[in-house]
């Protein structure tokens, strides 16, 4: 073969390279949306609790954030393309577990396999990227990995209420397994081994062990008053929270004091980047958490199904798709403060203007969520590009890595502390409402024993059961022949909704807080490259 020829080859070979890394970053990405449309389904056939949904999406979230760094370097270490390929291979068993699942724990856990594997092939494809192409090639690949990003995160809410409608909800999973097993060939032979032989060879085991325990207990701690019997002010609540407090702590103060640490707390002095790791938790704990609520209040009070809900959903996914260009093209004529400062203010917006979603539950009634859907997804398309020029340029460049992966961390924090967070507070206050709505009751055959016994029921049930007007409570003994039942079944959806109004309205306060605080730290002057 000719020095020609394989040069060709070689070249041809390259963008063979940039088809494996996209699979493997559209399979990570694509799972992050995917599984709101399939809550519903996956809570009915596994009989769940609300908090076991939230796990759901935090196993993977969790798992995610907390191993991004690791993973990354250690790919720097051993090699890009071994730890991608593994990736995909943890990624894709993760699969294959979610989809064989019998129970809620056995599902959760297997979450957590796949927010393992997504913890490499996420950082990792950019870095195989950036040392496989060079000049504009190196433009135009980055330009597609972040199209199939967004593509992916557009079109999830479709797949999956496509695969929950007509196949079930095992299938969101399974769908991974040819994808991975393609990824994996594709990767062993398009792929060029490459190293970062400056990085350093020791891995940050103190920082790794302490940020989980801060994450973890952080999001169990919340979590946990969504069990019966817990609140705000239970030991078992304050505790988590203590832990994690006391955590994070001795995680800054020992990374401060470490020659390498997976994450350097010298980089928050630099005010732009501070607003930029602000921006990207606020977006994903304002925002993409609010989804998980928000499909919940789609299937179970207004009874769309999951595809009809994936559909409602394009609404914000596309406009999210459309904007991201403009937003990439706007960042060398505008400057980024002011492109994350906008597009906070317009996601804060959009997301209020959803808290006068209709108390009625009428399918024709999503279209209140609409305007919101869509001035939201335009803040959503508009946001992330300058973030990320944000979060790389301000730094050296010897740290720009780190700082992507700070940039992603946050993100994942934001949104696993949404998620629990909302759910924490609606089930607090559908509790609250349901308790003051009964007792408000009048009626000579309800006694307060009584009282005492259908709040108790309502409670254990949880909003989600409430969504739906107490389906399937029907038939439980003390409600089989129960005159009020009506009455309850009110109660019940009227303070679900109340509940799903004041999240979204906290949601909201979180994205105009993050506009503020954007607006006073991000300077242009802190932009080096």
């Amino acid at each position: 073969m000719s020095a020609i020829d394989k040069a060709e080859k070689a070249a041809e070979r390259k963008w063979w390279a940039l088809v494996a890394v996209c699979l493997g970053l559209f399979m990570a990405l694509l799972d992050v949306t995917i599984v709101n449309v399939a809550l519903p389904a996956i809570q009915s056939d596994l009989q769940t609790d609300f908090s076991g949904l939230e796990w759901v999406l935090n196993a993977y979230t969790l798992v995610f954030a907390v191993a991004l760094v690791t993973t990354s370097r250690l790919g720097d270490i051993f090699g890009r393309k071994t730890l991608f390929m593994l990736g995909i291979a943890v990624f894709t068993i993760g699969s294959l577990l979610c989809g064989l699942s019998g129970d809620i724990t056995m599902l959760n856990l297997s979450r957590g396999i796949q927010g393992l594997g997504a913890s490499a092939m996420t950082p990792l494809s950019l870095a195989i990227i950036s040392a496989t192409f060079s000049g504009k090639q190196r433009g135009i690949a980055i330009g597609i990995w972040g199209g199939v990003s967004g593509l992916a995160t557009g079109i999830g809410p479709v797949i999956g209420g496509i695969l929950v409608k007509h196949i079930g909800w095992e299938s969101i999973f399974y769908v991974n397994i040819p994808v991975g097993i393609v990824a994996i060939l594709l990767s062993l032979w398009a792929i060029k081994q490459s190293k970062d032989e400056s990085a350093a060879r020791r891995i940050d085991l103190f920082g790794f062990a302490t940020f989980t325990i801060f994450m973890f207990c952080l999001i169990y701690g919340l979590i946990q008053v969504n069990h019966e019997g817990n609140d705000w002010t239970s030991p078992e609540v304050w505790w988590m929270l203590a832990i994690s407090i006391l955590a994070l702590l001795v995680f800054i103060v020992g990374e401060l004091r470490l020659k390498h640490p997976m994450v350097d707390p010298r980089l928050f002095k630099i005010p732009s980047f501070t607003g930029s790791a602000i921006a990207a938790f606020c977006l994903s704990a304002g925002m993409y958490s609010l989804l998980f609520n928000l499909s919940i209040y789609m299937q179970s009070f207004l009874g769309l199904d999951a595809l009809e809900t994936g559909v409602k959903l394009i609404a914000f996914t596309a406009m999210a798709l459309l904007f991201g260009p403009l937003s990439g093209a706007l960042m060398g004529k505008i400057s980024p403060k002011w492109l994350v400062v906008v597009s906070m203010a317009l996601l804060a917006i959009g997301v209020y203007s959803m808290s006068f979603l209709s108390k009625h539950n009428d399918p024709a009634e999503w279209i209140v969520l609409l305007p919101g859907f869509i001035v939201a997804g335009i803040g959503s398309g508009l946001i992330n590009p300058p973030i990320s020029n944000l979060a790389i340029g301000t730094v050296p460049v010897q740290r720009a890595g780190m700082a992507s992966g700070m940039s992603n961390v946050a993100r994942q924090m934001g949104g696993a502390f949404g998620v629990a967070l909302y759910g924490a507070i609606l089930s607090s206050r559908f509790a609250s409402l349901v308790t003051d709505r009964i007792q408000s009751l009048q009626g000579d055959q309800l006694s307060e024993s009584a009282k005492g016994q259908a709040i108790q029921a309502i409670e254990s049930a949880g909003p989600i059961v409430g969504s739906s007007g107490l389906a399937g409570m029907e038939r439980d003994i003390a409600f089989q022949n129960d005159p009020l039942f009506d009455s309850y079944r009110e109660i019940a959806r009227a303070s679900f909704v109340d509940g799903t109004i004041d999240i979204i309205k906290i949601a909201a306060a979180i994205l105009a807080i993050g506009a503020v605080l954007c607006l006073v730290l991000i300077r242009k002057k802190d932009l080096r490259h």
